[in-house]
């Protein structure tokens, strides 16, 4: 059971250093990241920017021309509560 552990925990931390990859990736490339969490209503995430404003965003279907709404512009209070919550920020 011990060795099933470990292997779950080893994928897991594979994953989760994957994600930390792709994030930094994209915000060099100059790209958005797209982070969910559940206590967000369905339908809406979080999306860090290159410049390290994090809003959260709806998805409006549609709308093919501006297919996100910005529900809300985080301040830094709520940044830096967000980036102690999330693994992706670690």
């Amino acid at each position: 059971m011990k060795s099933a552990n470990n292997q779950q925990n080893g994928r897991v931390f594979a994953m989760q250093q994957v994600i930390k990859k792709l994030r930094n990736d994209d915000l060099n490339q100059g790209y958005c990241f797209m982070i969910f969490d559940d206590g967000l209503p369905e339908g809406q995430a979080y999306y860090e920017y290159p410049d390290g404003d994090i809003h959260i965003e709806e998805v409006d279907k549609d709308n093919l021309d501006i297919p996100r709404i910005v529900v809300k512009v985080l301040t830094k209070k709520e940044i830096a509560s967000l980036k102690e919550k999330h693994e992706v920020f670690q």
